[in-house]
Formats: C-alpha cells, sequence, structure tokens
C-alpha cells in the first residue's frame, strides 16, 4: 500500500488556510470509513485534511460539505505522518477533486482560481 508521493509538489492554483467541515466517505473497497473530519487548507484543486489514519494513494472519497451543503469527489494524493513513531497521531492528506472550482468559501476567490 502506498501512503507518500515525490516531495516535488506543483501548484495550479493558490492554497488558502481554511477550515471546512466535511462528513468524508471512502468509495473504494476494501477501504472503510466514514467520517467527520476538516480541511487545513483549499485550493481550486483540491484541499489537504487531517486524519487519524493514511488513506492509500488514489483511494476515491466523497466529500459532504457540511456548512455549504455540497457534495464533491476527490481521490488521495498523498498520506504524510504528522511525528513519528509512538508520538504519531495524526495524518496529513492531500487531495484533488474530480472536478475543479470554486467550492470551499463565500467570499471571492483568488484571481488565480478563475485562469486555472
Amino acid at each position: 500500500m502506498t501512503f507518500y508521493s515525490d516531495t516535488h509538489e506543483r501548484r495550479r492554483s493558490q492554497r488558502i488556510s481554511q477550515f471546512v467541515p466535511l462528513f468524508v466517505r471512502c468509495l473504494d473497497p476494501p477501504v472503510t470509513f466514514g467520517g467527520n473530519l476538516k480541511t487545513v487548507e483549499v485550493s481550486r484543486h483540491g484541499c489537504v485534511i487531517h486524519a487519524l489514519r493514511p488513506f492509500p494513494h488514489g483511494t476515491r472519497l466523497r466529500l459532504d460539505i457540511l456548512h455549504g451543503h455540497r457534495t464533491i469527489t476527490a481521490r488521495v494524493v498523498h498520506s504524510d505522518p504528522i511525528g513519528s513513531g509512538m508520538h504519531l497521531t495524526t495524518w496529513t492528506v492531500a487531495l484533488e477533486l474530480d472536478k475543479p472550482g470554486d467550492v470551499w468559501i463565500g467570499k471571492p476567490p483568488p484571481p488565480d482560481w478563475a485562469k486555472t
């Protein structure tokens, strides 16, 4: 099972620090997960969430945006541990949206979101 990707990351749109409450559900068996999480960063093309477990690369997830009453789908790009050894309790999980868009914020998005 692969949890890590190359350390080189390309940014297609600006990331914004924003907490968005989500209900996350795994769409790919045999991985089972359903629970409340929140974003740490968002962009036009994806988001970063913190989770208590890693998700395999490519895992498809359904994200229900709780305050926006929207549902989107995404795939896991990578899961990286925060901490190490016995102190490992959280994973940073990067997700790529299946359909990029301004789904996160109610205010005007950064200018580069319209160009990508």
